[in-house]
């Protein structure tokens, strides 16, 4: 049954390669008149009618992305080929500033829903990173209330005994880290192959001395005292480091598939902006100067 959404695609489709150029509707002598519109839509509409495979055959390759739609309810698998390999050709690779945005639309998503960049989800994650800016400096007294606060409205016997599995899990995760940055220490060998690998290996606090924090947490042994602002400072750098690790793709909890590839993520205003900056990049110094000129 043919609705009056077919008839306007297929009358859309008719007329756009009635007026292509390039498209070979039938052979000619020398000398023959060109083909009129009328003419070039008659031929069309007929192969049409008759068969969507030849039709595609012979000018699949002038239509436009939104023509395939009239093919898509075909079980016929010669149809289907044609749409399949004729659609590859609108399809673009993801560019590197695509895949930037898409994860910051992603991270600002994420932030706003609370929970998988929430405190407790991160330091779950990045255990070692977490205890070397700022679970070490932590007062017993203060890592209590933090867990406290992670417990959250759990106060059944089956919340609090999650909570347990859950600050298990984080501990052998730890100690699992620890025990690696321990067999990296010690194999590393002298101080100056030592400063080399945790040059190369860590990024993290790079405000504060990396050695003396890094051996005082796998001696799990308590720094001096840091103020309350300096805390909050050490808790913010290590957010900031998680949303950078997220953002290059170092997250391994993370599917980043569901948003590299998935146009949801786009964020409009942010396009317009790479766009933007995209063409006053391609103008070059002269032709403003030429232009500045001729306004003169």
């Amino acid at each position: 049954v043919t609705t009056e959404v077919d008839l306007a695609l297929k009358n859309e489709i008719l007329n756009h390669i009635s007026l292509n150029n390039e498209a070979h509707f039938k052979n000619q002598q020398l000398g023959d008149p060109d083909l009129t519109k009328e003419e070039k839509w008659e031929i069309a509409e007929t192969l049409l009618n008759k068969s969507f495979s030849l039709f595609l055959a012979k000018f699949g390759q002038y239509l436009l992305e939104q023509h395939f739609v009239f093919f898509s309810n075909s079980d016929d698998y010669d149809v289907n080929f044609y749409v399949a390999e004729l659609k590859q050709k609108f399809k673009k690779p993801i560019s590197q500033s695509q895949i930037r945005n898409r994860r910051l639309e992603a991270l600002r998503r994420l932030v706003l829903d609370g929970d998988y960049f929430s405190d407790f989800e991160m330091k779950r994650r990045n255990p070692l990173m977490y205890e070397e800016l700022v679970g070490q400096y932590l007062t017993d007294e203060e890592r209590i209330q933090q867990e406290c606060i992670n417990c959250g409205d759990r106060k059944t016997f089956a919340g609090f005994f999650f909570d347990l599995i859950e600050r298990n899990l984080a501990d052998t995760k730890l100690k699992s880290e620890i025990e690696k940055e321990s067999s990296g220490l010690s194999e590393a060998g002298s101080d100056d192959s030592l400063s080399s690998q945790n040059s190369r290996n860590f990024q993290w606090g790079e405000g504060i001395s990396q050695n003396k924090k890094r051996q005082r947490v796998l001696k799990n042994s308590r720094p001096e005292e840091v103020s309350v602002n300096e805390k909050l400072m050490l808790l913010n750098e290590f957010r900031s480091h998680v949303f950078s690790n997220f953002l290059v793709g170092k997250d391994a909890d993370f599917d980043y598939s569901t948003v590299d590839n998935n146009a949801d993520y786009d964020d409009l205003t942010m396009i317009e902006s790479d766009q933007q900056d995209k063409y006053f990049d391609s103008e070059s110094p002269k032709t403003l100067s030429q232009e500045s000129d001729s306004n003169d």
